[in-house]
């Protein structure tokens, strides 16, 4: 799905990733675990190819989504029909399917008013709903992997394990419990580091004691 080779980027002065030698393996569901600040949407924009190492090698194996629930395409004067018809016309999807698929998983009515006129809720639910919309083989998730209410958590869960009997996930979060639910491999990022671990809860640790004052009691 992914391979890394002597990968870096650096991002506004800081090392985000630091010569980093790994392979995210076809249909492997990987988690990483990082605090807040330390890079993980930028890291989930370089595995999507969105952005461009500094140094080294990133190769992508397959179709690579975007990070789930991303929204930042959506133009505010369009509908959301035609939003999300003009992304699927570019990505080289059937407009109209997807277009239908959206329609029927958001569950709410609406899709040809523009765009400035959704909720923050609504908006978040159409760009989740188009993350899955478009069959990948593998998904990169940035914190954001469910959205809305219980209910609709649940059909993002459904659809997305669904999507998953197919294909990779690399998810980027600070909470192990979330990593835990979706990832079978797992690693955290310390320093730039991508340091694989045997489970989360090492992890877990691993991350709390890096982030711990000098001196500190365990």
């Amino acid at each position: 799905m992914i391979t890394l080779l002597n990968a870096t980027r650096i991002q506004g002065g800081t090392i985000i990733l630091a010569g980093a030698t790994t392979q995210f393996k076809p249909r492997d569901r990987v988690g990483i675990l990082a605090v807040a600040g330390s890079g993980k949407s930028t890291l989930a924009r370089l595995f999507s190819g969105i952005e461009p190492p500094d140094g080294g090698i990133v190769q992508r194996h397959g179709r690579l989504s975007w990070p789930m629930g991303f929204a930042g395409a959506f133009h505010p004067d369009l509908t959301a029909a035609t939003n999300i018809a003009l992304i699927a016309d570019m990505i080289g999807q059937d407009p109209g399917r997807t277009v239908a698929f959206c329609d029927q998983f958001v569950g709410f009515a609406g899709l040809n008013r523009p765009m400035k006129t959704f909720s923050p809720v609504e908006r978040a639910t159409l760009a989740f709903s188009l993350s899955l919309a478009v069959p990948c083989d593998g998904y990169i998730a940035d914190e954001v992997i469910g959205v809305g209410d219980a209910p609709m958590r649940a059909k993002c869960d459904a659809m997305l394990e669904q999507r998953l009997a197919s294909a990779g996930l690399v998810f980027l979060s600070r909470n192990p419990a979330q990593i835990k639910k979706y990832c079978r491999s797992f690693y955290v990022l310390i320093g730039g580091r991508l340091i694989p671990c045997p489970d989360v809860d090492v992890a877990a640790t691993a991350l709390k004691l890096s982030t711990e004052p000098e001196g500190a009691e365990a």
